[in-house]
């Protein structure tokens, strides 16, 4: 199913902004619930919304249907969407390490200002297109809110009592950029998988790097058990010690990931005369990174008991990300 017109497409562009800029939410819903136990569920939430969504609405409509793409598509593109979901996966399980050591309010905007760095900053190098000079500007202002949220997560770190700051501020920061990195990384290669007549659609791309992502979890996670960023290993057993009820909040940020790409992906596949302009995607894509930022500050309170100036200096950073953002979108709005 495609949407055929441009209130549709705005719908679809509105909820993979609202799905990507609330999963974190599941992560620090589920409390003590370690991250890398929370990731399993989490992968798996994506494979199977994945599925159900392309056996479903993938299969209905009068164009082709999911299984009917999987037909002509060719291994090549479909190794390729894999290989992105590997490279996703990297990336969003440093931003989820992060997360679960400095908060949404830190981890996402410095992850997805580095993103944007990345991604922009490879097409401005390979397929320069557009205002070149906005785009620079732009990320200009993204490397700058990345520096502000860094400092403003160094100062709320400090403890009053004894001068010292925690061990984990530096190590924080240091994976939220690593991950926004690998996370900028993987669209290059997505849009590969899609392009050309064996390309995949939108459903068989996003089962096809679902399954990238649960593979890749089975050893990103074990890795990050034994080796793990903050706290003592983590045993295997321990993933079933956990209330059944648990385990939902690790599926509902799979399943509102995953329906963020898909809505991103139908987005893209409508008709040239209804499709939103790649500015606006690209807004949608990134400015969740803010959306997730606020829901921080806003809703986990996280900057509760920092002082009035490090509030100030995570806010600016937020606004120069958003700024950014939309500097970047705009200067790509001839693509």
């Amino acid at each position: 199913m495609i949407p055929s017109s441009s209130t549709s497409v705005l719908a679809l562009l509105a909820v993979a902004l609202l799905c990507w800029g609330t999963w974190g939410n599941t992560q620090k819903a589920a409390g003590k619930w370690r991250f890398e136990l929370y990731y399993f569920d989490f992968a798996l939430g994506t494979i199977l919304i994945a599925l159900l969504a392309a056996l479903t609405l993938g299969s209905m409509g009068d164009g082709f249907s999911f299984e009917d793409n999987l037909a002509i598509s060719g291994k090549r593109q479909m190794a390729m969407a894999a290989g992105a979901g590997l490279i996703f996966n990297l990336g969003n399980m440093l931003l989820a390490a992060a997360v679960s050591l400095a908060g949404m309010a830190v981890a996402f905007p410095l992850a997805m200002g580095m993103a944007l760095v990345v991604s922009v900053g490879w097409t401005l190098v390979w397929n320069p297109a557009g205002s070149v000079g906005l785009q620079a500007g732009g990320l200009g202002m993204a490397l700058a809110s990345v520096i502000l949220v860094a400092l403003a997560h160094r100062g709320r770190g400090l403890q009053p009592a004894t001068g010292k700051r925690p061990d984990t501020g530096l190590k924080a920061t240091l994976l939220a950029v690593l991950g926004g990195v690998a996370v900028g990384l993987y669209q290059p290669l997505l849009a590969l998988s899609r392009a050309g007549d064996l390309g995949l659609a939108a459903y068989g791309a996003t089962v096809f790097f679902a399954v990238g992502i649960l593979l890749s979890t089975l050893l990103f996670s074990l890795y990050f058990m034994n080796l793990p960023v903050q706290g003592d290993a983590v045993p295997l057993r321990y993933y079933w010690r956990k209330p059944h009820g648990q385990h939902i909040w690790g599926l509902a940020g799979g399943l509102l990931w995953v329906v963020g790409l898909i809505s991103l992906g139908l987005a893209a596949s409508s008709a040239p005369e209804v499709r939103a302009a790649p500015a606006l995607m690209l807004a949608v894509e990134y400015g969740s990174g803010a959306l997730a930022g606020l829901c921080g500050l806003l809703i986990w309170k996280e900057f509760a008991g920092a002082s009035g100036s490090i509030r100030v200096r995570l806010l600016l950073g937020l606004v120069l990300f958003l700024v950014g953002v939309l500097l970047t979108a705009f200067g790509r709005q001839s693509v």
